[in-house]
């Protein structure tokens, strides 16, 4: 069963893999990332690519992503963390389209900046895409970096068109990632099952054995014994 598990995890980060890669492809974007949304509320760093820096990340064959995972809510006050790009877009179901994020208003660029500041890389263009069900249920966010000019390789914005082409496809990867969820907590449910069930039957079992006529004369046999070695021992 649980060879058969590996399994499908394995097929389902390839697939997310491939989603990641279809969609820099197409808006022939340096890098992007693929956050998860977590059940504590989080988006964890699942998948990262970047072409310029020969940056491999997570995925199906990726080394860990050394990045802890982004906050939605504040632990504190618990207000939503909207000075971050990818946890606003993952908030409030929105797309953001960022020129250039060196001179954008409003979020909080400080990690791409110190990532850039440690590799020596230019973070400038982004494409933040939420990720979510057909019920509003959050899944994750695709995140697409540094659009580059098929004609002249320069860094550029993403156009109108590529954003809702990369939107259009976030939705078709969305309804998989939706279907593989509702597919872990339906084995996690009939795992929680099994375990139910087989300590009903071993409590059975014991109830059976404790209540039999074999058990029964060994409890006297013991109880007689104790009595006898109580005895001797006042002897």
């Amino acid at each position: 069963m649980q060879a058969s598990i590996n399994v499908t995890e394995k097929r389902f980060e390839q697939l997310l893999e491939r989603f990641l890669l279809e969609a820099k492809a197409l808006c022939n974007a340096d890098g992007g990332t693929l956050y998860l949304h977590t059940d504590d509320e989080h988006l964890q760093f699942v998948i990262m690519h970047n072409d310029s820096l020969h940056l491999t990340l997570g995925g199906a064959r990726g080394e860990p992503i050394p990045f802890a995972p982004l906050p939605l809510y504040d632990a504190v006050t618990g207000a939503p963390n909207h000075h971050n790009v990818a946890i606003y877009a993952a908030l409030t179901r929105q797309t953001v389209n960022i020129a250039d994020a060196y001179h954008a208003e409003g979020f909080d660029f400080s990690g791409a900046k110190a990532f850039d500041q440690q590799t020596g890389y230019r973070s400038q263009s982004f494409l933040t895409v939420p990720l979510h069900s057909e019920r509003e249920e959050l899944l994750g966010v695709l995140q697409l970096i540094n659009a580059r000019s098929p004609e002249t390789d320069k860094v550029i914005a993403f156009s109108a068109g590529l954003q809702k082409v990369v939107e259009s496809l976030s939705k078709l990867a969305a309804l998989a990632l939706a279907a593989y969820i509702r597919e872990q907590r339906l084995r996690a449910e009939i795992q929680e099952l099994r375990v139910a069930v087989d300590q009903e039957r071993k409590e059975c079992q014991v109830a059976q054995i404790t209540e039999s006529e074999y058990f029964q004369k060994l409890q006297m046999q013991a109880r007689r014994l104790r009595a006898r070695v109580a005895r001797l021992s006042e002897d």
